[in-house]
């Protein structure tokens, strides 16, 4: 029988990631129930903009509903149809909401690591794997007219989704820079205040947004891409100011993504301690993180294979134990919806950077000079130009090409720092 043939239930119940789930819980048929049916779409609506009630008006009289458990800024939205399902008028002013920044369509679970990372006005944040820019935006919110958030992508392919949609959003708080997340300069030289490391991943938990993830997730994803997942998180924490916070997020459920991850960073760095999302996140349903799980291989059962990198295998630290008993798992089936993990890191107040040279894991780049159509901030006659005319005083002005761009204090700090 061809896969189009099959019903996505019977893909489902046959497939390795429904034996691999099996070896994680007990009751992974009640996952299974849940994880099938299509999202509907869901939209978070920028707090930024002065028709925030009319946007929220709209989306009620058309039968949204509010997401209950989201506690950022703004509000956020399930729609009564599913993604690219919208028809007439609805379809039209949903767009065009989307398009001028009054809204941003993203997956409801996928807005809980910006939550958690809580970003205040004047923080400067890092988004160190940001496209489409979604969590960049978020963060955008949470921040309004201060501080910044530098959204970082590697992918050229990828980069250019982020211009649109940071573009689109219309915020003032986002600088866009293009690096491999492992090697990115220390700018600012003081560090960041926050850092979100929503790292690639196999994407596990996606199956009501990515029904092909059914046929073809094997459990060695995750061990291809542990090592990188565990150097972008080195070199955040080598980024992130002493008391800093980092969020690393993955929408894997597999734990070699996931507690493996944050069990070998705990075990490095003793100045590296996770918050518990006790009061923080108490309306998002969520369970305790794994603390032990099992070796397996792409048939999907339990292998005995004594190569598996140590960082890869399950604690044997009881410290190390409790500490990941705090990493917060977002199952389908609890949220009604996608899953997630997410884990909240704290780096010490006086903390020592001699703890752990990350360095010698991974060298940065140099920082190279800028080029000339790299944004600049205008000269004085043309802020006093713009004032005359505009009668507008504002002093944040930048000049790329023929444009002229808004963004903060912080911004125009960071641009003149040594470097």
């Amino acid at each position: 029988m061809k896969l189009d043939e099959r019903s996505w239930e019977t893909i489902a119940s046959e497939s390795i990631l429904f034996k691999a789930v099996g070896n994680w819980r007990t009751d992974s048929q009640k996952w299974l129930e849940q994880s099938i049916d299509r999202l509907n779409e869901t939209v978070r609506v920028n707090p930024l903009r002065d028709d925030i009630e009319w946007v929220e008006n709209w989306l009620e009289s058309i039968g949204a509903s509010k997401i209950e458990w989201f506690s950022g800024v703004g509000s956020a939205w399930t729609l009564p149809f599913s993604r690219g399902k919208a028809e007439g008028e609805v379809k039209t002013i949903l767009s065009a909401l989307h398009e001028t920044g009054r809204l941003t369509r993203q997956e409801a679970v996928s807005m809980i690591p910006a939550i958690a990372l809580n970003p205040k006005p004047g923080d400067l944040v890092l988004d160190m794997c940001a496209s489409p820019g979604s969590k960049t935006t978020q963060i955008a919110e949470h921040l309004g007219d201060r501080g910044i958030v530098m959204a970082n992508e590697i992918a050229n392919s990828r980069i250019n989704t982020l211009v649109a949609n940071v573009k689109r959003h219309g915020s003032i708080t986002p600088i866009i820079v293009h690096h491999d997340g492992r090697h990115i300069p220390k700018v600012p030289v003081t560090g960041f205040d926050k850092i979100l490391v929503d790292a690639p991943c196999t994407g596990s938990a996606t199956t009501r947004k990515n029904p092909d993830v059914w046929d073809k997730w094997l459990p060695s994803g995750g061990k291809i891409l542990h090592q990188l997942q565990l150097e972008l998180l080195m070199k955040a924490i080598s980024l992130t100011k002493p008391g800093g916070k980092i969020v690393y997020s993955t929408c894997s459920l597999d734990p070699i993504e996931n507690e493996a991850v944050i069990s070998e960073i705990l075990r490095l760095d003793s100045g590296i301690s996770l918050i518990s999302a006790d009061g923080k996140l108490d309306n998002i349903p969520f369970r305790e993180g794994m603390t032990s799980w099992p070796q397996l291989d792409d048939s999907g059962q339990i292998s005995e294979n004594n190569q598996t990198l140590t960082s890869m295998l399950p604690p044997t630290e009881d410290y190390i134990k409790e500490e990941l008993k705090k990493c917060l798992r977002i199952w389908n089936d609890d949220i009604k919806a996608g899953g997630f993990f997410v884990a909240i890191l704290e780096k010490e107040r006086n903390y020592s950077e001699n703890k752990v040279d990350y360095d010698k894991f991974i060298e940065p780049e140099k920082i190279k000079p800028d080029e000339v159509n790299f944004p600049q901030p205008i000269k004085s006659e043309t802020q006093e130009m713009i004032s005359k005319t505009l009668g507008w005083e504002e002093k944040n002005l930048w000049k790329r090409g023929k444009s002229i761009l808004w963004s903060t204090n912080e911004a125009k700090e960071i641009w003149e720092s040594d470097r």
